[in-house]
Formats: structure tokens, sequence, C-alpha cells
């Protein structure tokens, strides 16, 4: 049976909105692990994950995810909120994909791409890659236009 990616986010969305940290048992497993390739560091176990969030300088953003303004136009979920804007939600079978813009609470602006893997209906592993927001360089101008999703 295919996942139900929405249904996914939504409780994703919902235990970090609450800070339900003893809820991400019901959304990842115990044995979850999170992979971070641009630093090289890897996140082992549950517990572990919980607590970089927990521990996130300067805290989680307050706002949140707004899960009510979710719209889908086929398989493709797209968010919009004051510091997480979700670009794109995709999956089939068991593995997803998702891209998302984030406002720092430093103001920086940041793209954050996850590829992860379910295990049941819950995030067994996620691989995530970020990147900030930069100019781009003049000798490109002939050949670009700007982007459907912004800076």
């Amino acid at each position: 049976m295919a996942a139900d990616f929405r249904a996914v986010f939504e409780r994703v969305a919902d235990v970090m909105n609450r800070r339900d940290w003893d809820g991400f048992s019901r959304v990842f497993t115990e044995d979850y692990v999170e992979e971070y390739p641009q630093s090289g560091e890897v996140i082992r176990g549950l517990r572990n994950a919980i607590d970089v969030r927990r521990n996130y300088p300067g805290g989680l953003a307050e706002q949140g995810v707004d899960v009510a303004s979710v719209r889908v136009a086929g398989s493709d979920t797209w968010v919009m909120t004051p510091r997480f804007t979700l670009v794109r939600a995709e999956g089939s079978d068991n593995i997803g994909r998702v891209m998302w813009r984030v406002r720092y609470p430093d103001g920086s602006i940041w793209w954050i791409v996850a590829l992860y893997q379910l295990r049941g209906d819950r995030v067994e592993r996620a691989t995530m890659f970020f990147a900030p927001v930069f100019d781009p360089p003049e000798w490109r101008a002939p050949y670009r236009q700007e982007s459907a999703t912004g800076r």
C-alpha cells in the first residue's frame, strides 16, 4: 500500500508545532537516523533527534507550520507559513522528497531538501541538505529567468 505523504506531513507538523517530544515516537521510529551530508553529521536514534530540536539555538520558529493552509494539486503539496514554506513534497511507495524555504531566527533565508524513507507510517531515515540563498553571478544574466519559487 502506498504511503499517505500528506498524513505523514500533518503528523510531523503537529508534533513540531506542539513541541510534543513524547509524540515524536508516533511519527519517527526509535532507530531513526538523520544525516547532514554537508557537515558530515549523522544523528542516530529518536532521543538524539529530539534533543537536536529541543536545543536549537534561538529555539524553533514559534509560528510553526500552518497545516490548515495546505492545498493539494496532483501528488504535490504546497504550504505557506511565516517562517517555513514547504515548496514541494512528493513521494512514492515509502520514499519521499521535500523542499523547504526557511527563514531562520537571524533573518537569513535557506533552502532545505530532505530525502526520507518511511517504515510503515513513521519516518525511519532522513537525509537533509541545507543551502543559503545567494545572489546569482552577473555572467549568467543573459541566460536566466526568475525562478517560480522566488528567493
